[in-house]
Protein backbone atom coordinates (compact mmCIF):
# COMPACT_ATOMS: atom_id res chain seq x y z
CA UNK A 1 0.00 0.00 0.00
CA UNK A 2 2.97 2.33 0.55
CA UNK A 3 3.81 2.58 -2.86
CA UNK A 4 0.11 3.09 -4.06
CA UNK A 5 0.21 6.01 -1.54
CA UNK A 6 3.35 7.27 -3.13
CA UNK A 7 1.47 7.53 -6.37
CA UNK A 8 -0.88 9.22 -4.95
CA UNK A 9 0.93 11.63 -3.79
CA UNK A 10 2.97 12.05 -6.87
CA UNK A 11 0.10 12.74 -9.12
CA UNK A 12 -1.29 15.71 -6.93
CA UNK A 13 -3.47 14.22 -3.95
CA UNK A 14 -2.98 13.75 -0.54
CA UNK A 15 -3.07 10.22 1.66
CA UNK A 16 -5.57 9.74 4.60
CA UNK A 17 -5.52 7.26 7.13
CA UNK A 18 -8.74 4.85 7.34
CA UNK A 19 -9.95 2.28 10.07
CA UNK A 20 -9.39 -1.45 9.25
CA UNK A 21 -12.30 -2.46 7.18
CA UNK A 22 -13.49 1.12 7.07
CA UNK A 23 -14.60 4.16 4.97
CA UNK A 24 -14.27 6.51 8.30
CA UNK A 25 -10.87 7.97 8.90
CA UNK A 26 -8.71 6.76 11.88
CA UNK A 27 -8.76 9.45 14.75
CA UNK A 28 -5.45 7.81 16.05
CA UNK A 29 -3.68 9.41 12.83
CA UNK A 30 -5.51 12.33 11.60
CA UNK A 31 -7.69 13.43 14.30
CA UNK A 32 -9.74 15.99 12.02
CA UNK A 33 -10.79 13.51 9.50
CA UNK A 34 -9.62 14.55 5.83
CA UNK A 35 -8.76 17.70 7.07
CA UNK A 36 -5.24 15.91 8.31
CA UNK A 37 -4.30 14.53 4.85
CA UNK A 38 -0.74 14.39 4.13
CA UNK A 39 1.65 14.90 1.13
CA UNK A 40 4.04 13.46 3.32
CA UNK A 41 5.00 9.54 2.89
CA UNK A 42 7.10 9.41 5.69
CA UNK A 43 3.78 10.07 7.70
CA UNK A 44 2.21 7.22 5.82
CA UNK A 45 4.83 4.86 7.13
CA UNK A 46 4.45 5.84 10.71
CA UNK A 47 0.83 4.91 9.77
CA UNK A 48 1.24 1.33 8.77
CA UNK A 49 4.55 0.97 11.11
CA UNK A 50 2.03 1.36 14.11
CA UNK A 51 -1.04 -0.58 12.21
CA UNK A 52 -0.69 -2.26 9.07
CA UNK A 53 -4.42 -3.17 9.03
CA UNK A 54 -5.69 0.36 8.43
CA UNK A 55 -6.85 1.23 4.94
CA UNK A 56 -5.78 3.88 3.05
CA UNK A 57 -7.65 6.91 0.91
CA UNK A 58 -6.79 9.33 -1.66
CA UNK A 59 -8.33 12.54 -0.37
CA UNK A 60 -9.38 14.70 -4.68
CA UNK A 61 -9.64 17.99 -2.32
CA UNK A 62 -8.62 21.25 -4.46
CA UNK A 63 -6.54 18.61 -6.68
CA UNK A 64 -8.46 18.84 -9.30
CA UNK A 65 -8.94 15.26 -9.59
CA UNK A 66 -12.21 13.41 -9.67
CA UNK A 67 -13.16 9.96 -9.73
CA UNK A 68 -15.43 8.39 -11.57
CA UNK A 69 -17.44 5.47 -9.37
CA UNK A 70 -18.61 2.86 -11.92
CA UNK A 71 -20.89 0.07 -10.34
CA UNK A 72 -21.70 -2.72 -12.33
CA UNK A 73 -23.66 -3.12 -15.85
CA UNK A 74 -26.24 -0.27 -15.42
CA UNK A 75 -23.10 2.01 -14.55
CA UNK A 76 -21.03 1.37 -17.47
CA UNK A 77 -24.17 1.76 -19.91
CA UNK A 78 -24.80 5.17 -17.89
CA UNK A 79 -21.71 6.47 -18.25
CA UNK A 80 -21.15 5.67 -21.90
CA UNK A 81 -24.35 7.55 -23.35
CA UNK A 82 -22.74 10.72 -21.81
CA UNK A 83 -19.40 9.63 -22.93
CA UNK A 84 -16.85 7.48 -24.02
CA UNK A 85 -14.10 7.58 -21.31
CA UNK A 86 -10.35 7.32 -22.08
CA UNK A 87 -7.89 5.29 -20.46
CA UNK A 88 -6.62 6.33 -17.21
CA UNK A 89 -5.41 5.36 -14.08
CA UNK A 90 -7.98 2.58 -12.44
CA UNK A 91 -8.44 0.81 -9.39
CA UNK A 92 -10.74 -2.08 -9.44
CA UNK A 93 -13.55 -2.25 -6.65
CA UNK A 94 -15.83 -4.77 -4.67
CA UNK A 95 -18.71 -3.34 -6.80
CA UNK A 96 -17.29 -1.90 -10.09
CA UNK A 97 -14.19 0.14 -10.94
CA UNK A 98 -12.73 3.66 -9.74
CA UNK A 99 -11.25 5.79 -12.82
CA UNK A 100 -9.29 9.16 -12.20
CA UNK A 101 -9.90 12.01 -14.29
CA UNK A 102 -7.95 15.55 -14.03
CA UNK A 103 -10.23 18.81 -15.11
CA UNK A 104 -10.27 22.37 -15.17
CA UNK A 105 -12.23 25.12 -12.99
CA UNK A 106 -14.81 24.40 -10.09
CA UNK A 107 -16.53 21.41 -10.44
CA UNK A 108 -18.25 21.13 -6.56
CA UNK A 109 -18.48 18.46 -4.65
CA UNK A 110 -19.51 14.80 -5.43
CA UNK A 111 -22.32 14.10 -7.00
CA UNK A 112 -24.16 10.54 -5.74
CA UNK A 113 -26.50 8.60 -7.52
CA UNK A 114 -25.85 11.07 -10.84
CA UNK A 115 -27.09 8.43 -12.75
CA UNK A 116 -27.91 4.60 -12.15
CA UNK A 117 -24.86 2.66 -10.48
CA UNK A 118 -23.05 6.16 -11.66
CA UNK A 119 -21.36 8.57 -8.83
CA UNK A 120 -19.05 11.76 -9.80
CA UNK A 121 -16.97 11.49 -6.86
CA UNK A 122 -15.30 15.21 -6.64
CA UNK A 123 -13.64 17.06 -3.49
CA UNK A 124 -13.98 13.91 -1.29
CA UNK A 125 -11.55 11.31 -0.80
CA UNK A 126 -11.66 7.63 -2.21
CA UNK A 127 -10.18 4.13 -0.83
CA UNK A 128 -6.72 3.63 -2.14
CA UNK A 129 -6.17 0.02 -4.44
CA UNK A 130 -4.71 -2.29 -1.32
CA UNK A 131 -7.43 -1.68 1.07
CA UNK A 132 -10.28 -3.57 2.86
CA UNK A 133 -13.87 -3.06 1.94
CA UNK A 134 -16.32 -2.89 5.13
CA UNK A 135 -18.71 -5.18 3.78
CA UNK A 136 -15.39 -7.27 2.07
CA UNK A 137 -13.42 -7.28 -0.95
CA UNK A 138 -10.00 -5.67 -1.56
CA UNK A 139 -9.83 -2.47 -3.78
CA UNK A 140 -7.18 -3.84 -6.45
CA UNK A 141 -4.98 -2.49 -9.21
CA UNK A 142 -3.30 -3.09 -12.45
CA UNK A 143 -0.88 -0.23 -12.63
CA UNK A 144 -1.86 2.87 -10.07
CA UNK A 145 0.76 4.37 -11.58
CA UNK A 146 -0.57 5.05 -14.91
CA UNK A 147 -1.12 8.49 -16.78
CA UNK A 148 -4.53 9.97 -15.03
CA UNK A 149 -6.24 11.39 -18.25
CA UNK A 150 -8.53 14.63 -18.87
CA UNK A 151 -11.76 14.35 -17.99
CA UNK A 152 -14.19 14.28 -21.35
CA UNK A 153 -15.87 17.72 -22.02
CA UNK A 154 -19.50 16.03 -22.28
CA UNK A 155 -18.81 14.51 -18.84
CA UNK A 156 -17.94 18.07 -17.32
CA UNK A 157 -21.14 19.64 -19.61
CA UNK A 158 -23.71 17.15 -17.69
CA UNK A 159 -21.68 18.07 -14.09
CA UNK A 160 -22.10 22.14 -14.93
CA UNK A 161 -25.94 21.28 -16.25
CA UNK A 162 -26.70 19.34 -13.02
CA UNK A 163 -25.01 22.23 -11.01
CA UNK A 164 -27.47 24.98 -12.59
CA UNK A 165 -30.59 22.88 -12.09
CA UNK A 166 -30.08 21.98 -8.44
CA UNK A 167 -28.65 25.47 -7.68
CA UNK A 168 -31.39 27.37 -8.93
CA UNK A 169 -33.94 28.02 -6.06
CA UNK A 170 -37.44 26.70 -6.32
CA UNK A 171 -40.43 29.46 -6.26
CA UNK A 172 -41.80 28.79 -2.44
CA UNK A 173 -45.51 29.47 -2.12
CA UNK A 174 -47.14 31.94 -0.22
CA UNK A 175 -47.58 30.72 3.77
CA UNK A 176 -45.19 27.50 3.17
CA UNK A 177 -43.69 25.79 5.69
CA UNK A 178 -39.67 25.30 5.86
CA UNK A 179 -36.35 25.39 7.17
CA UNK A 180 -35.55 29.46 6.69
CA UNK A 181 -32.59 31.26 6.99
CA UNK A 182 -30.57 30.59 10.13
CA UNK A 183 -32.46 27.11 10.69
CA UNK A 184 -31.12 25.35 7.39
CA UNK A 185 -27.43 24.31 8.38
CA UNK A 186 -28.69 23.05 11.75
CA UNK A 187 -31.77 21.46 10.34
CA UNK A 188 -29.75 19.38 7.97
CA UNK A 189 -27.36 18.78 10.24
CA UNK A 190 -29.67 16.92 12.67
CA UNK A 191 -31.39 14.85 9.81
CA UNK A 192 -27.21 13.88 8.18
CA UNK A 193 -26.80 12.48 12.30
CA UNK A 194 -30.64 10.86 12.32
CA UNK A 195 -29.18 8.78 8.94
CA UNK A 196 -26.10 8.25 9.83
CA UNK A 197 -27.17 6.58 13.20
CA UNK A 198 -29.04 4.10 10.76
CA UNK A 199 -25.94 3.64 8.61
CA UNK A 200 -26.35 5.32 5.51
CA UNK A 201 -23.38 5.90 4.21
CA UNK A 202 -22.61 9.53 2.48
CA UNK A 203 -23.87 9.15 -1.17
CA UNK A 204 -27.14 7.75 0.38
CA UNK A 205 -27.34 11.04 3.33
CA UNK A 206 -26.08 13.57 0.10
CA UNK A 207 -29.06 12.70 -1.60
CA UNK A 208 -31.76 12.89 0.89
CA UNK A 209 -30.13 16.09 2.13
CA UNK A 210 -30.31 17.57 -1.33
CA UNK A 211 -34.00 16.27 -1.27
CA UNK A 212 -34.50 18.02 1.60
CA UNK A 213 -33.18 21.01 0.86
CA UNK A 214 -34.62 22.09 -2.28
CA UNK A 215 -38.73 20.95 -0.41
CA UNK A 216 -37.81 23.05 2.79
CA UNK A 217 -35.08 25.59 2.96
CA UNK A 218 -36.17 28.76 2.10
CA UNK A 219 -33.99 29.75 -0.12
CA UNK A 220 -32.11 26.04 -0.60
CA UNK A 221 -28.77 26.43 0.77
CA UNK A 222 -25.98 25.63 -2.35
CA UNK A 223 -25.35 22.45 -3.01
CA UNK A 224 -21.64 22.47 -2.53
CA UNK A 225 -23.06 23.26 1.29
CA UNK A 226 -25.23 20.21 1.17
CA UNK A 227 -22.75 18.06 0.53
CA UNK A 228 -20.20 19.85 2.58
CA UNK A 229 -22.42 18.59 5.34
CA UNK A 230 -23.17 15.24 4.66
CA UNK A 231 -18.94 14.33 4.29
CA UNK A 232 -18.90 15.97 7.32
CA UNK A 233 -21.32 13.56 9.06
CA UNK A 234 -20.76 10.58 7.22
CA UNK A 235 -16.34 10.77 8.91
CA UNK A 236 -18.37 9.28 12.13
CA UNK A 237 -18.86 5.10 12.31
CA UNK A 238 -23.02 4.72 12.68
CA UNK A 239 -24.05 3.08 15.32
CA UNK A 240 -24.45 -0.32 14.24
CA UNK A 241 -21.22 -0.69 12.66
CA UNK A 242 -18.23 -2.31 14.49
CA UNK A 243 -20.69 -3.32 17.33
CA UNK A 244 -18.27 -7.04 17.47
CA UNK A 245 -15.16 -7.84 17.39
CA UNK A 246 -12.26 -10.09 18.35
CA UNK A 247 -9.55 -8.70 20.91
CA UNK A 248 -6.81 -10.54 18.04
CA UNK A 249 -7.71 -7.24 15.54
CA UNK A 250 -6.79 -4.61 18.66
CA UNK A 251 -3.75 -2.72 18.91
CA UNK A 252 -2.97 -2.17 22.69
CA UNK A 253 -3.26 2.04 22.89
CA UNK A 254 -1.49 4.11 25.22
CA UNK A 255 -2.89 6.31 27.88
CA UNK A 256 -2.03 9.85 27.90
CA UNK A 257 -2.61 12.38 30.42
CA UNK A 258 -3.11 16.67 29.97
CA UNK A 259 -2.44 16.84 33.65
CA UNK A 260 -0.99 12.86 34.99
CA UNK A 261 -2.43 11.83 36.85
CA UNK A 262 -5.34 13.67 37.32
CA UNK A 263 -6.55 14.60 34.15
CA UNK A 264 -6.84 11.66 31.49
CA UNK A 265 -7.04 12.52 27.37
CA UNK A 266 -9.74 11.30 25.09
CA UNK A 267 -11.93 10.57 28.31
CA UNK A 268 -14.33 12.40 31.39
CA UNK A 269 -12.72 13.18 34.06
CA UNK A 270 -14.85 14.73 37.26
CA UNK A 271 -13.66 17.24 39.78
CA UNK A 272 -16.35 17.31 42.78
CA UNK A 273 -16.61 19.25 45.90
CA UNK A 274 -18.87 21.17 48.14
CA UNK A 275 -19.41 25.03 47.71
CA UNK A 276 -17.29 27.86 48.21
CA UNK A 277 -13.66 25.31 47.84
CA UNK A 278 -12.63 27.37 44.98
CA UNK A 279 -13.60 24.38 42.68
CA UNK A 280 -14.20 27.03 39.54
CA UNK A 281 -11.23 28.91 40.34
CA UNK A 282 -9.16 25.85 40.23
CA UNK A 283 -11.00 25.06 36.53
CA UNK A 284 -9.66 28.68 35.57
CA UNK A 285 -6.10 27.46 37.10
CA UNK A 286 -6.19 24.39 34.63
CA UNK A 287 -7.05 26.37 31.40
CA UNK A 288 -5.03 29.32 32.03
CA UNK A 289 -2.27 26.94 32.55
CA UNK A 290 -3.07 24.60 29.43
CA UNK A 291 -3.61 27.38 27.78
CA UNK A 292 -0.45 29.14 27.93
CA UNK A 293 1.55 25.84 27.97
CA UNK A 294 2.37 26.65 32.05
CA UNK A 295 3.35 23.49 34.13
CA UNK A 296 0.75 21.97 36.37
CA UNK A 297 2.22 20.66 40.07
CA UNK A 298 4.25 17.41 39.08
CA UNK A 299 4.55 17.82 34.90
CA UNK A 300 6.78 19.82 33.01
CA UNK A 301 6.02 22.91 30.70
CA UNK A 302 3.97 21.67 27.51
CA UNK A 303 2.40 22.63 24.28
CA UNK A 304 0.07 25.18 24.37
CA UNK A 305 -3.80 23.73 24.26
CA UNK A 306 -7.33 25.07 23.19
CA UNK A 307 -9.69 25.24 25.82
CA UNK A 308 -13.55 25.05 25.49
CA UNK A 309 -15.16 26.59 28.66
CA UNK A 310 -18.55 25.93 29.35
CA UNK A 311 -19.94 27.69 32.40
CA UNK A 312 -23.83 27.38 32.98
CA UNK A 313 -23.29 29.43 36.28
CA UNK A 314 -20.51 31.99 36.08
CA UNK A 315 -20.68 34.82 33.95
CA UNK A 316 -17.85 34.78 30.75
CA UNK A 317 -17.52 38.54 31.02
CA UNK A 318 -17.77 39.35 34.88
CA UNK A 319 -16.52 36.56 36.31
CA UNK A 320 -14.58 33.92 34.11
CA UNK A 321 -12.44 36.14 32.48
CA UNK A 322 -11.15 38.45 35.22
CA UNK A 323 -10.10 34.95 36.65
CA UNK A 324 -8.55 33.81 33.38
CA UNK A 325 -6.31 37.17 33.38
CA UNK A 326 -5.30 36.83 36.64
CA UNK A 327 -3.63 33.53 36.23
CA UNK A 328 -2.09 34.20 33.16
CA UNK A 329 -4.44 32.40 30.81
CA UNK A 330 -3.31 32.75 26.86
CA UNK A 331 -7.31 33.78 26.07
CA UNK A 332 -6.95 33.56 22.55
CA UNK A 333 -6.97 29.44 22.94
CA UNK A 334 -10.16 29.50 25.32
CA UNK A 335 -13.79 29.66 23.68
CA UNK A 336 -17.09 29.86 25.85
CA UNK A 337 -20.67 29.21 24.25
CA UNK A 338 -22.13 32.74 24.25
CA UNK A 339 -25.55 30.89 25.40
CA UNK A 340 -26.70 28.20 27.20
CA UNK A 341 -28.01 24.83 25.90
CA UNK A 342 -28.48 21.59 27.60
CA UNK A 343 -26.48 19.09 25.50
CA UNK A 344 -29.35 17.61 23.30
CA UNK A 345 -27.80 15.86 20.24
CA UNK A 346 -27.71 18.76 18.05
CA UNK A 347 -26.04 20.65 20.25
CA UNK A 348 -23.26 17.63 20.29
CA UNK A 349 -23.11 18.19 16.60
CA UNK A 350 -22.10 21.80 16.92
CA UNK A 351 -19.54 21.14 19.99
CA UNK A 352 -17.98 18.57 17.92
CA UNK A 353 -17.81 20.59 14.89
CA UNK A 354 -16.29 23.60 17.19
CA UNK A 355 -13.97 21.06 18.73
CA UNK A 356 -12.55 20.23 14.87
CA UNK A 357 -12.79 23.63 13.57
CA UNK A 358 -10.59 24.99 16.17
CA UNK A 359 -8.52 22.09 17.25
CA UNK A 360 -10.27 21.99 20.74
CA UNK A 361 -8.66 20.01 23.11
CA UNK A 362 -9.99 20.06 26.68
CA UNK A 363 -13.80 21.01 27.39
CA UNK A 364 -14.84 22.12 30.94
CA UNK A 365 -18.31 21.56 31.77
CA UNK A 366 -19.29 23.60 35.03
CA UNK A 367 -21.69 21.87 36.20
CA UNK A 368 -21.79 18.65 34.56
CA UNK A 369 -25.65 18.06 36.15
CA UNK A 370 -26.86 21.62 34.54
CA UNK A 371 -25.85 20.18 30.84
CA UNK A 372 -28.08 16.87 31.05
CA UNK A 373 -30.46 16.60 28.71
CA UNK A 374 -33.60 17.51 29.50
CA UNK A 375 -35.70 14.57 31.08
CA UNK A 376 -32.99 12.83 32.52
CA UNK A 377 -33.46 12.50 36.22
CA UNK A 378 -29.85 12.71 37.49
CA UNK A 379 -30.67 9.68 40.34
CA UNK A 380 -31.49 7.00 37.35
CA UNK A 381 -28.17 5.39 36.84
CA UNK A 382 -30.62 3.85 33.60
CA UNK A 383 -30.85 7.56 32.82
CA UNK A 384 -27.75 8.74 33.44
CA UNK A 385 -25.31 6.07 31.85
CA UNK A 386 -26.80 6.81 28.22
CA UNK A 387 -25.64 10.64 28.51
CA UNK A 388 -22.44 10.04 29.88
CA UNK A 389 -21.59 7.40 27.39
CA UNK A 390 -22.33 9.83 24.86
CA UNK A 391 -20.18 11.91 26.57
CA UNK A 392 -16.89 9.40 26.58
CA UNK A 393 -17.69 9.32 23.01
CA UNK A 394 -16.91 12.26 22.22
CA UNK A 395 -13.76 11.95 24.26
CA UNK A 396 -12.35 8.90 22.49
CA UNK A 397 -13.64 10.08 19.27
CA UNK A 398 -12.44 13.45 19.20
CA UNK A 399 -9.23 12.26 21.47
CA UNK A 400 -10.48 15.80 23.76
CA UNK A 401 -9.99 15.96 27.52
CA UNK A 402 -13.35 16.65 29.26
CA UNK A 403 -13.14 18.43 32.55
CA UNK A 404 -16.83 17.80 34.16
CA UNK A 405 -17.44 19.57 37.99
CA UNK A 406 -20.17 18.09 39.65
CA UNK A 407 -21.37 19.43 43.25
CA UNK A 408 -21.26 17.30 46.49
CA UNK A 409 -24.26 16.10 47.63
CA UNK A 410 -24.85 16.63 51.91
CA UNK A 411 -25.28 12.70 52.75
CA UNK A 412 -23.31 11.28 55.07
CA UNK A 413 -21.02 8.42 53.18
CA UNK A 414 -18.93 5.49 54.21
CA UNK A 415 -17.01 6.86 51.01
CA UNK A 416 -16.25 10.04 49.36
CA UNK A 417 -16.74 8.63 45.98
CA UNK A 418 -20.08 8.19 46.37
CA UNK A 419 -20.52 11.53 47.68
CA UNK A 420 -21.18 13.35 44.21
CA UNK A 421 -24.83 14.57 43.38
CA UNK A 422 -27.14 12.08 40.74
CA UNK A 423 -25.76 8.22 40.13
CA UNK A 424 -23.29 6.84 41.15
CA UNK A 425 -23.06 5.73 37.39
CA UNK A 426 -21.74 9.23 36.41
CA UNK A 427 -18.79 8.46 38.81
CA UNK A 428 -18.51 5.09 37.09
CA UNK A 429 -18.23 6.48 33.25
CA UNK A 430 -15.31 8.80 34.37
CA UNK A 431 -11.66 7.58 34.12
CA UNK A 432 -10.58 9.73 36.84
CA UNK A 433 -12.05 11.81 39.35
CA UNK A 434 -10.83 14.89 42.10
CA UNK A 435 -12.66 15.79 44.76
CA UNK A 436 -11.15 19.81 45.96
CA UNK A 437 -11.74 20.34 50.10
CA UNK A 438 -11.02 22.98 52.74
CA UNK A 439 -7.75 21.71 54.98
CA UNK A 440 -9.47 20.26 58.42
CA UNK A 441 -6.99 22.69 60.20
CA UNK A 442 -6.97 25.50 57.67
CA UNK A 443 -10.13 27.11 56.18
CA UNK A 444 -7.60 29.37 54.16
CA UNK A 445 -5.88 25.54 52.54
CA UNK A 446 -8.02 24.08 49.70
CA UNK A 447 -6.98 20.13 49.15
CA UNK A 448 -7.30 18.32 45.83
CA UNK A 449 -7.51 13.89 46.65
CA UNK A 450 -7.50 12.24 43.44
CA UNK A 451 -10.37 9.87 44.35
CA UNK A 452 -11.07 7.77 41.84
CA UNK A 453 -7.90 6.52 38.91
CA UNK A 454 -8.90 3.63 36.56
CA UNK A 455 -5.91 3.90 34.32
CA UNK A 456 -3.24 5.21 36.76
CA UNK A 457 -1.98 4.94 40.09
CA UNK A 458 -3.39 7.70 42.58
CA UNK A 459 -1.95 10.90 42.59
CA UNK A 460 -0.44 12.56 45.39
CA UNK A 461 -3.01 14.70 47.45
CA UNK A 462 -2.42 18.34 46.42
CA UNK A 463 -2.76 21.61 48.69
CA UNK A 464 -3.90 24.79 47.10
CA UNK A 465 -4.62 28.62 48.34
CA UNK A 466 -6.37 31.94 46.85
CA UNK A 467 -4.32 34.38 47.54
CA UNK A 468 -4.45 38.50 47.34
CA UNK A 469 -8.01 38.57 46.58
CA UNK A 470 -10.23 41.23 47.95
CA UNK A 471 -13.87 41.30 47.27
CA UNK A 472 -14.56 45.05 48.19
CA UNK A 473 -11.70 46.40 45.64
CA UNK A 474 -12.71 43.87 42.55
CA UNK A 475 -9.33 41.78 42.91
CA UNK A 476 -9.03 38.51 41.98
CA UNK A 477 -7.33 36.11 43.99
CA UNK A 478 -4.35 33.96 42.22
CA UNK A 479 -4.42 30.42 42.75
CA UNK A 480 -1.14 29.57 44.38
CA UNK A 481 -0.20 25.36 44.90
CA UNK A 482 1.34 24.85 48.32
CA UNK A 483 2.73 21.32 47.83
CA UNK A 484 1.80 17.66 48.79
CA UNK A 485 -0.41 16.61 52.09
CA UNK A 486 -1.07 13.10 53.26
CA UNK A 487 -4.78 13.96 53.72
CA UNK A 488 -7.45 11.51 52.20
CA UNK A 489 -11.08 11.94 50.74
CA UNK A 490 -11.86 11.36 54.02
CA UNK A 491 -10.10 13.65 55.88
CA UNK A 492 -12.06 16.14 54.06
CA UNK A 493 -15.90 14.82 54.60
CA UNK A 494 -15.22 15.55 58.04
CA UNK A 495 -14.74 18.77 57.28
CA UNK A 496 -17.67 19.17 54.76
CA UNK A 497 -20.69 19.35 56.74
CA UNK A 498 -19.32 23.08 57.75
CA UNK A 499 -18.74 24.13 54.36
CA UNK A 500 -21.68 25.91 52.31
CA UNK A 501 -22.00 29.62 50.16
CA UNK A 502 -22.16 30.68 52.94
CA UNK A 503 -22.15 27.79 55.77
CA UNK A 504 -26.02 28.66 56.61
CA UNK A 505 -28.34 26.28 54.44
CA UNK A 506 -30.80 29.02 54.11
CA UNK A 507 -28.09 31.94 53.21
CA UNK A 508 -26.49 29.53 50.55
CA UNK A 509 -30.45 29.42 48.76
CA UNK A 510 -30.34 33.05 49.10
CA UNK A 511 -27.16 33.42 47.26
CA UNK A 512 -28.51 30.86 44.57
CA UNK A 513 -31.39 32.65 44.17
CA UNK A 514 -29.50 36.13 43.59
CA UNK A 515 -27.09 34.29 41.04
CA UNK A 516 -30.46 32.48 39.10
CA UNK A 517 -32.80 35.48 39.19
CA UNK A 518 -30.01 38.21 38.26
CA UNK A 519 -31.19 38.28 34.59
CA UNK A 520 -34.83 38.43 35.38
CA UNK A 521 -37.98 36.64 36.30
CA UNK A 522 -37.69 32.72 35.41
CA UNK A 523 -39.84 29.79 35.92
CA UNK A 524 -40.29 28.92 39.38
CA UNK A 525 -40.03 24.77 38.50
CA UNK A 526 -36.98 25.62 36.70
CA UNK A 527 -35.31 27.59 39.42
CA UNK A 528 -36.53 24.58 41.73
CA UNK A 529 -34.97 21.93 39.62
CA UNK A 530 -31.02 23.85 39.11
CA UNK A 531 -31.47 24.33 42.55
CA UNK A 532 -32.19 20.81 44.08
CA UNK A 533 -29.24 19.93 41.58
CA UNK A 534 -27.30 22.03 43.90
CA UNK A 535 -28.87 19.78 46.58
CA UNK A 536 -30.73 23.31 48.08
CA UNK A 537 -34.80 21.71 49.01
CA UNK A 538 -37.56 22.65 47.86
CA UNK A 539 -38.55 23.91 51.40
CA UNK A 540 -35.53 25.75 52.33
CA UNK A 541 -35.72 27.22 48.63
CA UNK A 542 -38.79 28.73 49.03
CA UNK A 543 -38.22 30.28 52.45
CA UNK A 544 -35.29 31.96 50.71
CA UNK A 545 -37.14 33.41 48.53
CA UNK A 546 -39.64 34.63 51.64
CA UNK A 547 -36.44 36.05 52.95
CA UNK A 548 -34.89 38.13 50.52
CA UNK A 549 -38.52 39.33 48.84
CA UNK A 550 -38.52 36.77 45.72
CA UNK A 551 -41.69 38.55 43.42
CA UNK A 552 -44.07 35.57 42.43
CA UNK A 553 -45.50 36.54 39.29
CA UNK A 554 -47.67 33.56 38.07
CA UNK A 555 -45.75 30.93 37.63
CA UNK A 556 -42.45 32.27 37.61
CA UNK A 557 -40.38 34.43 40.38
CA UNK A 558 -38.13 37.38 40.06
CA UNK A 559 -36.28 39.56 42.57
CA UNK A 560 -37.73 42.80 43.70
CA UNK A 561 -34.96 44.89 42.11
CA UNK A 562 -35.56 43.48 38.87
CA UNK A 563 -37.66 45.38 36.20
CA UNK A 564 -40.07 44.13 34.63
Amino acid sequence: MLKVAEQAIEAGMKVLAIGPRSKVPDTRFCRRGWKDATDDIANVKKWLSTDDRINLAASTFGSGICVVDVDGPKGGRAVREIAKLPRTRKSTTPNGTHRYYRYDGDLGGSITKFRPELDLLLNTYVLLPGSKHPEGGTYETADFGAPIARLPEPIADAIRAYRKKTDRPKESSKGRSGFRSGQRNNRLTSIAGALRRQGLEEGQISTALLAVNQSHCRPPLAVSEVERIAHSISSYAPEHEGLFDFMSNLTPRDVHFVWEPYLVQGAVNLLEGDPNVGKTYLLCEIAAALSSGRSLPGQDRGEPRNVLFMSAEDDPETTLVRRLMRMNADLRRISFMRKFLRLEEEVFEHIERHIAEHEVSVVIMDPLLAYMQSGIDMNKANETRPFMARLAELAKARNVTIIALRHLNKADKDKAIFRGLGSVDITAAARSAVMIGLHPEDDQTRVLVHIKHNLSERGATLLYELDGGDRSKGKVPKLVWRGESDLTAEDLAHKSNKVGRPNDASQEAQEFLRRALRTGERRIKDVVRDAERRSISDRTLRKAARTIGVVKKGQTWKLAETPL
